[in-house]
């Protein structure tokens, strides 16, 4: 029987998000100063209505939580973006930067051409989307991959995209998510958890390759579940 998994503690929370803060500090000069503003502008904002509207000091306590809440978004957000930007290029970052994202079911290297070009799937109430990068004959064998599960899935939709960092690929790895976050329901949550099951039925994906994964994801990844933990 599998172990399950240790609960993170507050304590590994709070050291998570230190490297996460650590991490995001070095690679983007805008943080801190945004950090800074999140932090400071509540208390100020406070601090100008209890002297020229009366409030109540009590306010103050509030705004410690709005300025706590407002520094934690902007540290998902800059983060976020940092790991973005170290993603471009690296072979497995369009898997490393959607494994985590809820609502899908992500399979890694369903089909490949070498250790560095391949193509994922996720599975989603948009339906199916097969992402290939690595460049190369890789663009062939998404099309090869469309029309197979294209014989299992029927009617739902299959969206394809050949990702990466040239004129021939459809999108950037920076953009990703955000691609993916537009595409329309399709199906319902009990449908995509069907469709998913049948897929993985036809057999397992390729094992990933070691070693080139951007360690930037990797990160990042423990810092969004500790700040996002319980949404």
């Amino acid at each position: 029987m599998a172990k399950q998994q240790q609960k993170e503690t507050f304590k590994d929370k709070l050291k998570t998000i230190g490297m996460a803060i650590k991490f995001t500090a070095k690679r983007d000069k805008w943080f801190m100063p945004a950090e800074a503003i999140a932090l400071l502008l509540p208390f100020l904002a406070v601090a100008a209505l209890v002297v020229f509207a009366s409030w109540s000091p009590f306010w103050f306590a509030s705004s410690f939580f709005i300025a706590l809440l407002a520094a934690l978004i902007i540290l998902n957000v800059r983060t976020q973006k940092v790991v973005d930007n170290e993603a471009v290029d690296q072979p497995g970052a369009a898997y490393a930067l959607i494994q985590n994202m809820r609502g899908w079911h992500i399979k890694a290297g369903v089909a490949a051409v070498s250790q560095t070009q391949f193509v994922h799937r996720a599975v989603g109430k948009p339906g199916v989307v097969l992402l290939a990068e690595g460049g190369g004959k890789v663009r062939k064998l998404l099309g090869q991959e469309k029309k197979r599960l294209s014989r299992v899935v029927g009617s739902t939709p299959i969206y394809t995209f050949m990702v990466g960092e040239s004129g021939n690929d459809d999108i950037s790895v920076k953009e990703l998510r955000k691609a993916m976050r537009k595409l329309p329901p399709n199906i319902s949550s009990k449908e995509a958890n069907q469709v998913a099951r049948r897929l993985d039925a036809l057999g397992m994906g390729m094992s990933m390759p070691k070693g080139p994964m951007p360690n930037s994801a990797n990160a990042a990844k423990g810092s969004r579940r500790a700040m996002l933990r319980g949404k």
